[in-house]
């Protein structure tokens, strides 16, 4: 080939890679801009509203408010850490603990808002540090600002609506944006208010003819019988005498007068009533996902139904955590960005969830395990909560190439560890069912049933056996019932993640 073709042909594949890398579908291309200089927020409950978000701050009800927090706790009350497997651990522990001295915990409690108004926003005041790396430029404070400060503009950049009716585009690394879910639509993010502005607006309308209601239907109604020779005068003195009967349920009626009280019954069942539970469970619904774990319905439920709801709200704390990770990674990113920009690993945050919700996460490292990545006591110990004196840490994994070697594919194993926790577990249980039956629980009962001498003296002795019962040796054993059902959740949990077999 000679070398004009050659060039020729570079050129080419120079221009091809350079179209590749740029965007073609864009909002400008697609569709029709209006003369707005950002993109109004596509909500179509704020838009019926005049488009100001403070309608959902106006929002206030008890159950609201109650599943906003129980929402809310499953993220708040966890522990949080800076995982620094990778890279320079001393910096990793160093943000760590310079993060936890700026009350970062309040401030992942604002994040959350992100949840109820699609988004969240925080500006980052920066300055100069002394530390032990020297001065660094770090995060002095994390200031939670106002939604309805901030606009998005066409290309999701964040824009700041001032008191004159401008926006000015924002500087990079100094606001925070948490958004819950946003699209190219809308990056306003997904706003949970939204679904239950309705539900609340019929529960408080609900509310109001339900007082309605019960007054009408709880007090009885006085009429009033006057003499048909009474004046227009005389009619309303009466009256007012009946509005004291029934307020005071004391009055004066002359002798010409009388008054029958009359009850007023209702049958069938309270409509409104029902207009309140149901908004109770729909804003149950958008903030759970489901009702269970918040209201017991006349229905009733079983317990894989509760284990399903339960489930449903632990894939939302899931999703809740990744969010609010995200927003702290990028302010890590920002920091060695500023300060060590030639780092190539840079550590990241991680919420400390329960044993329940870490099987994605678990599923996750067994993964990262088999591919040759190796984790340390350490992060066993932050990430899982399992103290470093409960295991050891295993020998060489298998190479990534093994992964995609013929043949059936092999797990990596921790010792003899399924064996061992199979034989506690089972020598547990044996040696608590020879206690047991050592206890014999109903001599007391037949002893009192042989020398009585009616039922009655049996119904009248009978609750004064328990207190009798020798229970001292089946506590003991329960505590070793316990620690048995411990081992075999563990084991559970790390033979389903594929850690051992057996």
């Amino acid at each position: 080939m000679s070398k004009k073709n050659k060039k020729q042909q570079n050129e080419t594949q120079n221009k091809r890679d350079l179209q590749l890398a740029k965007e073609v579908a864009t909002r400008n291309v697609a569709e029709y801009i209006t003369g707005l200089d950002y993109l109004p927020n596509p909500d179509t409950i704020l838009q019926k509203n005049g488009g100001n978000i403070k309608v959902y701050r106006e929002m206030i009800d008890a159950h609201l408010d109650a599943v906003k927090n129980k929402r809310f706790a499953a993220i708040t009350s966890r522990a949080w850490t800076i995982d620094g497997s990778k890279g320079d651990a001393k910096k990793a522990k160093f943000v760590e603990e310079y993060l936890w001295n700026i009350d970062l915990r309040n401030t992942i409690s604002q994040m959350l808002e992100a949840i109820g108004f699609g988004y969240a926003v925080h500006e980052i005041v920066w300055d100069a540090v002394q530390t032990d790396f020297g001065v660094l430029i770090l995060p002095t404070a994390i200031k939670d600002r106002k939604q309805e400060w901030f606009k998005f503009g066409n290309d999701g950049e964040l824009l700041l609506q001032t008191k004159d009716g401008t926006r000015q585009e924002m500087p990079d690394r100094k606001f925070l944006v948490t958004r819950n879910r946003p699209t190219t639509a809308n990056p306003y993010g997904n706003a949970t208010y939204s679904r239950c502005f309705w539900p609340l607006a019929f529960k408080k309308g609900g509310l109001k003819f339900w007082m309605i209601f019960v007054e009408k239907y709880g007090m009885p109604k006085a009429i009033g019988k006057v003499p048909p020779t009474a004046t227009e005068n005389e009619q309303q003195q009466f009256l007012r005498m009946l509005s004291n009967l029934i307020r005071d349920a004391v009055a004066v009626i002359p002798q010409t007068g009388s008054v029958e009280l009359l009850e007023t019954r209702l049958s069938g069942t309270n409509p409104h009533s029902e207009i309140v539970n149901w908004a109770d469970r729909a804003m149950s619904k958008a903030w759970l996902g489901e009702t269970l774990t918040t209201e017991q319905t006349s229905s009733g439920g079983t317990q894989a139904m509760a284990t399903v709801h339960n489930d449903v709200r632990a894939d939302l704390a899931l999703d809740d955590a990744a969010m609010v990770e995200s927003s702290v990674n990028q302010l890590i990113r920002w920091i060695y960005e500023i300060n060590w920009p030639n780092e190539k690993e840079i550590p990241w945050m991680n919420i400390i969830l329960p044993e329940d919700l870490q099987e994605a996460r678990l599923e996750r490292d067994v993964k990262l395990t088999r591919l040759g990545v190796k984790f340390n006591a350490q992060y066993i110990t932050d990430i899982y909560g399992i103290d470093e004196k409960y295991f050891e840490m295993s020998g060489p994994v298998e190479p990534a190439g093994a992964l995609f070697a013929e043949g059936p594919e092999k797990k990596p194993k921790v010792r003899n560890a399924g064996l061992e926790l199979r034989k506690q577990v089972n020598a547990f249980t044996e040696h608590l069912a020879d206690e047991c039956e050592k206890v014999d629980f109903l001599a007391p009962i037949r002893e009192l049933v042989e020398n009585a001498k009616s039922l009655e003296e049996v119904r009248d002795k009978l609750i004064g056996c328990y207190g009798e019962m020798p229970m001292d040796d089946v506590a003991k054993e329960m505590e070793q019932a316990f620690l048995a059902a411990d081992l075999a959740g563990r084991f559970s949990i790390l033979k389903k993640a594929g850690i051992i077999d057996g």
